[in-house]
């Protein structure tokens, strides 16, 4: 290997370092504009065609990704919305895929939802930044802090969340690129 093979090797592996980066900030990004409710921020993290898919519906463009987190967000006193983990699949300079495992906490009618989702993310460069293409949601269970110690299963859905449709479940098996090697009794 000579030097410049060296060097651009090494360039290659800043970029990639640095894609990651950018999308860890983006999808951190959004949950910290969507307990501000910062309407334009929330939909500049998509992309102009990007949609929203959940339960019950998707909601495609900036325009209407606008109304549904306007119509949405109000319902709740307040939200947090915190990442745990993220893993990203480049594809190339301009694509790459992600699931990012998050909670949610929702103040509702004087008590605290909590929900764990994870998002399935399709991201685009648009206009020189990265944006969300496509945000799939998927929960894996949503209920109030009363709630939890009776009827805290995967899927369980809160009655203080009546008027939000129950998100997709459970989260599906992880794709054939994401699984774990398994490690045997005595394997190093």
């Amino acid at each position: 290997m000579t030097d410049d093979d060296v060097v651009r090797s090494l360039i290659e592996r800043v970029d990639r370092l640095q894609i990651r980066a950018e999308l860890a900030d983006l999808v951190g990004r959004y949950g910290h504009l969507l307990d501000d409710r910062d309407w334009d921020g929330i939909t500049s993290c998509f992309a102009r065609d990007g949609r929203l898919t959940f339960v019950g519906g998707e909601v495609v463009g900036r325009e209407q990704l606008d109304s549904f987190y306007r119509a949405q967000l109000p319902k709740n006193e307040f939200t947090f919305h915190y990442r745990h983990s993220n893993v990203f699949t480049l594809i190339d300079d301009e694509r790459a895929t992600g699931v990012v495992s998050a909670h949610a906490e929702h103040g509702r009618d004087g008590t605290c939802v909590l929900a764990a989702v994870r998002y399935y993310d399709d991201y685009v460069k648009e206009d020189g930044s990265w944006r969300l293409a496509r945000r799939e949601i998927r929960s894996r269970y949503c209920l109030g802090w009363p709630e939890m110690a009776g009827d805290f299963h995967e899927g369980a859905h809160s009655a203080l969340m009546r008027d939000t449709p129950p998100l997709p479940g459970p989260v599906p098996e992880p794709l054939a690129d994401q699984r774990p090697t398994p490690v045997r009794h005595g394997d190093r």
